[in-house]
Order: C-alpha cells, then structure tokens, then sequence
C-alpha cells in the first residue's frame, strides 16, 4: 500500500518516471522498445523515466502503449449533463408525454360511463333530430 504525501511537482514527476520505468521492465521492454511502440523517441522515454517534462501528447501515447489510456482519461472525469440540460430533457421528455384531449374522446365513443342515461349512446343521440333552441321556450 502506497502512503500518500505532499509532493512538490517535481516529485511527482520523478515518481511517475519511476513507475513507467518499472512497468516497461515488467513487460521486459526495452527504452528504444517501449519508444517504438509509442511512436516517440527513445530519448522521450528517457526523460519521462528521469521524472523531466515532457509534451502530454508524448506522454499520452507512452501510457497507451503500456495499456493505460483508460486510466489516464479517467484523471479527469468525464461531466453529466448540466442543470440546465437535465431541466431541458425532462421539458421535453412532458411535452412528448402530453396527448391531445380529442383522442382521448376518440378513443371512449360509443362506450356508457357512469353518467349517462341508461340506453342512451352516441348514437343514439345523434340519430335524434335537434330543434332549435327559442328565447323564452322553456317557460
């Protein structure tokens, strides 16, 4: 198990020198090997096993060729959607859910619910002949 300290940043790029240096040799590779399968030079390597600065797009093909690539996109995490998408999906997700109240009445035509008169259907209300309403018919 690894203690972990305060490190400058110097010393975290010795340590990390150290470490692709222990990984290339338990692969059994040589610098010039490891540089090869890179696609970087040998003295690239060299100076990332010294813990010396490097370009990270050297550095990124190095830890792919050792099978690390994964873990060092993973350094910094990919983001979820932010408030404001999620807040735009689920607005979106209610307006596709929302169905017009003409197909619902579609969909019940011709069927009884609870209040309607015993034997009347739609159809037979249509059927009946509609009078024109008159002012004052009703008294």
């Amino acid at each position: 198990m690894v203690k972990y300290t305060v490190f400058s940043e110097e010393a975290i790029l010795a340590e990390f020198g150290k470490r692709i240096a222990n990984y290339r040799l338990n692969n059994n590779w040589t610098q010039a090997e490891l540089a090869n399968k890179a696609g970087v030079s040998k003295s690239t390597v060299e100076h990332i096993e010294k813990g010396q600065s490097t370009q990270l797009l050297n550095m990124a093909k190095i830890l792919h060729a050792l099978g690390f690539l994964n873990q060092f996109l993973n350094i910094v995490p990919e983001l979820g959607p932010s408030p404001m998408e999620l807040l735009m999906q689920s607005k979106n997700q209610q307006k596709n859910k929302r169905k017009r109240a003409s197909k619902q009445k579609k969909q019940n035509q011709g069927q009884a619910n609870d209040f309607d008169a015993p034997g009347l259907t739609a159809t037979s209300i249509a059927a009946e002949p509609k009078a024109a309403w008159v002012w004052d018919e009703d008294k």
